[in-house]
């Protein structure tokens, strides 16, 4: 009996076994690697800004003016006191951060004068009842240096923050109007 070989001398045989092999593992392989796929949506919403309004300024001369060598202090629930209210999406919280002022400044006659101004840790309030009357409103009294998470309440838009804080004019200062900026920063708390 006469084998049959190929040109390097192998056994058919083994030629086709090898090539069974290969194509199984073609198809093996390649049936491993079969997908599906489906594509899905990624969404976000970005809330609308914040919105920050004067709603009064910090007052000193409510009720009278200052006075030579006399503290006045303005409290948080007097009509004196500054107003800010801050508009945002209901159920959501507020961060804000108060930058306060250490003088008021006259340029009067064009000699620069100040008052020195402070504030204490009762010096601030918060309201989410919508009221933004330092009078009437219903207050969290807060350290205006370390201003507290806010959430605005349900069926409500706005944190109203009011501001006090004391006007100590000094023995000898000069008459005039004396004036300062506040500035109040907010922003939405992540989750």
């Amino acid at each position: 009996m006469k084998t049959i070989m190929d040109c390097k001398g192998r056994h058919p045989s083994i030629l086709w076994t090898a090539i069974a092999v290969v194509v199984m593992l073609v198809v093996t392989v390649g049936g491993a690697f079969a997908n599906d796929q489906f594509v899905m949506t990624a969404t976000g919403t970005v809330r609308a800004a914040l919105s920050i309004a004067q709603g009064q300024a910090l007052n000193w001369s409510q009720g009278g003016d200052l006075y030579m060598g006399v503290s006045k202090h303005i409290a948080v629930n007097t009509a004196g006191a500054g107003v800010f209210t801050v508009t945002g999406a209901a159920a959501d919280n507020i961060q804000s951060q108060l930058l306060l002022p250490e003088y008021l400044w006259c340029a009067t006659a064009g000699v620069k004068q100040r008052v020195d101004v402070y504030f204490t840790a009762t010096d601030a309030a918060y309201s989410t009842d919508g009221d933004a009357d330092p009078t009437t409103a219903t207050q969290t009294v807060v350290d205006p240096t370390n201003l507290p998470t806010m959430t605005v309440a349900a069926g409500q838009t706005d944190v109203n923050i009011f501001l006090g804080g004391t006007a100590m004019p000094s023995a000898n200062q000069k008459a005039g109007v004396y004036t300062a900026s506040v500035v109040l920063t907010s922003w939405y708390e992540g989750d």
